[in-house]
């Protein structure tokens, strides 16, 4: 079903695994816990994949059209949210708990031919899983309707011109893939529990296997899922100590090696991601010296809180400024060298841990050697990533690949003993600060929130200072267009990988500066959904500004908080938001707040109109003479 929407029609559909869910949700609620024939089974199964495929037309309707046309990260963005949507409706109609299903009884036994065991079950699962293949490729490969949609694919707009109705074929395809979705989670229901988080793993793994097997191709789709399954069973019988490690090694592995698939991928559009201009970034009508004013009394205001809040707001107050130190550096690939990494995290979680363990195992360890050490051990890890990847690939394929890395390094911490495994390190004790001969305790909250605040302001100094720097600048040019970069003599791959260095070494401070706020570090911190949070925090502030992110990082931690107590309302009232924001103002907060000047005193002379393009007149140069 992703192969559908994602390789055909290019549209990264992270709500996947929430529409797989949901689907599962509506199987249960039509056949119970103890389903009593097969037929019945199959009917929930059904109804299942209906309404996830009926959800699916709205979905199109309402968002998915509206993002064709634009950036392929705001779609990826986009989705995310409505997988956050699609978890907060769940809650609120199914609740929380765990459910379990046992298969209908004419599947529920065991069979032993030739000597072997096998669950009736498990074999049925795997008939229907090559019964959807081969329907899927002779629809695709050997029907009009596949001829339809590799048209579309190749072309939307040929293929308007010959009279193909353009908005029904991808209507179709959009709930064909949700249809799948949905029926998948109603047969897999016995094959797990039935909770909230069921979507996450499974979209990872189709993901992996749309990679593997090359965009579009059905054929690869297939062999690429045979081939996770066969590693993974293998890891459970050759490394058994560490399950599911071998996935993400071969596919960190094989991107490396092959990173456009197995299968030639169906269409011509650009597989490789780029991130395309995100607007040009307009100057405040407000003087500068105003807001420096303003950011001036915003500081001094926070730094009153411990006088006159309580523990808790202060510690939702001391996240938002790791947040923010965190959201600045993932800002730096995508708003400003137009890379995007879905395995951020891995970065954070490195500084993280190294403070944890430094500050419980060393005694009188010097903190601000440990941020430092926390900054080399966060470049490095970058270096390696960069060097290896950046050359090859940029786009979907990077972001696979650093989400692969990233959850291999979450297996590996969640299975060793010296990280504390799943409970992670507890107890971390909060430093002093020595500065030669003097020493200053920050071991309350009131004075490592203080901490906190000056290390935040510092460091969001040195991020503006460096991004409106030559640097910076030039990173901007390599965003806009790396082609006309290179041709103008930037070491376009240079600068990427040093771009990707520094926001390594600036995320795995901020994880250094968590571990002794939060006292405790686990491996949620190394979970690919941790790596969407400064994703989020930049989209609903603003990738074309600076300050987008520190805006997004409050806006997003006050709604958050608001919401808390709120069963399935949190994830719905926040996914919800962030639809709205890519949906009508993509430029976030801050552009918002500039559309709204522009309302009142008018554009600023010379200032270029929304969607203007500088590499446009290149770009129609290339079409030119391509054609």
């Amino acid at each position: 079903g992703l192969t559908l929407i994602f390789g055909l029609l290019r549209l990264l559909n992270m709500a996947q695994g929430g529409f797989f869910m949901i689907g599962a949700y509506t199987a249960y609620s039509v056949m119970g816990r103890d389903v009593q024939s097969l037929g019945l089974f199959l009917f929930a199964a059904l109804v299942g994949g209906v309404v996830v495929a009926l959800l699916g037309l709205v979905t199109d309707r309402l968002v998915l059209r509206r993002l064709r046309n634009v950036d392929p990260h705001y779609v990826l963005i986009a989705t995310f949210a409505l997988m956050m949507v699609c978890t907060g409706v769940t809650k609120l109609i199914w609740g929380v708990d765990f459910f379990s299903v046992l298969p209908p009884p004419v599947l529920d036994q065991p069979m032993n031919p030739f000597g072997l065991f096998f669950s009736a079950y498990q074999l049925f699962v795997i008939g229907a899983g090559i019964v959807a293949f081969l329907l899927l490729e002779l629809a695709i490969h050997r029907l009009w309707f596949g001829k339809l949609m590799q048209a579309l694919a190749a072309d939307p707009w040929m293929a308007g011109v010959l009279g193909i109705n353009v908005s029904f074929g991808i209507a179709a395809s959009v709930m064909l893939s949700f249809f799948l979705a949905g029926i998948a989670g109603g047969l897999l229901l016995p094959n797990q529990s039935l909770s909230t988080g069921l979507g996450d793993s499974y979209l990872l793994f189709a993901f992996f296997a749309v990679i593997i097997g090359g965009l579009g191709n059905i054929r690869g789709a297939f062999i690429g899922s045979l081939v996770l399954g066969l590693v993974q069973s293998l890891n459970t019988v050759l490394l058994p100590s560490v399950p599911g490690l071998a996935v993400y090694v071969v596919l960190a592995a094989f991107l490396l090696w092959k990173p456009n698939g197995l299968f030639p991928s169906v269409g011509t559009h650009d597989e490789s991601g780029e991130a395309h201009s995100a607007g040009v970034s307009r100057r405040s009508r407000i003087p500068r010296s105003t807001w420096q004013v303003i950011g001036a009394a915003t500081v001094i205001l926070l730094a009153t809180l411990p006088l006159w809040i309580n523990a808790g707001p202060l510690y939702v107050v001391g996240t938002v400024l790791i947040q923010v130190v965190f959201a600045l550096s993932w800002n730096m690939l995508f708003g400003y060298t137009g890379l995007v990494s879905f395995g951020h995290a891995a970065f954070y979680a490195i500084g993280a841990y190294l403070a944890a363990l430094a500050l419980k195992n060393i005694e009188g360890v010097p903190f601000l050697g440990v941020l430092a050490g926390a900054a080399l051990f966060g470049a490095v890890a970058a270096w390696v990533v960069g060097v290896l990847a950046l050359r090859r690939m940029t786009g979907v394929f990077l972001a696979v690949l650093t989400v692969a890395l990233a959850e291999a390094l979450r297996l590996v911490i969640g299975f060793s003993s010296w990280p504390g495994r799943e409970d992670g390190i507890t107890d971390t004790p909060r430093p002093m600060l020595h500065f030669g001969l003097f020493a200053i305790d920050i071991g309350s909250s009131e004075a490592y929130y203080w901490f906190l605040l000056a290390a935040t302001v510092l460091i969001t100094a040195f991020m503006w200072w460096l991004l409106h720097s030559r640097f910076g600048r030039t990173l901007q040019t390599i965003r806009q267009d790396p082609e006309r970069a290179a041709f103008m003599g930037t070491n376009v791959a240079g600068y990427r990988l040093s771009a990707f260095v520094i926001s390594g070494a600036v995320a795995a401070v901020a994880g250094a500066m968590y571990a002794p706020w939060a006292r405790i570090v686990t491996v949620e911190e190394v979970h690919w959904l941790a790596s969407a949070q400064p994703m989020l925090n930049t989209l609903l502030g603003g990738v074309s500004s600076f300050w987008g992110p520190v805006v997004g990082a409050g806006l997003f931690a006050a709604i958050a908080y608001s919401t808390r107590t709120l069963i399935g309302l949190s994830e719905l009232i926040v996914g919800s938001g962030l639809l709205v924001i890519i949906l009508l103002a993509p430029n976030g907060a801050v552009g918002m707040w500039r559309q709204f000047e522009e309302r009142l005193w008018g554009r600023r002379a010379g200032a270029l109109p929304d969607g203007h393009d500088a590499a446009a007149p290149l770009r129609r140069l290339k079409e030119g003479a391509a054609q």
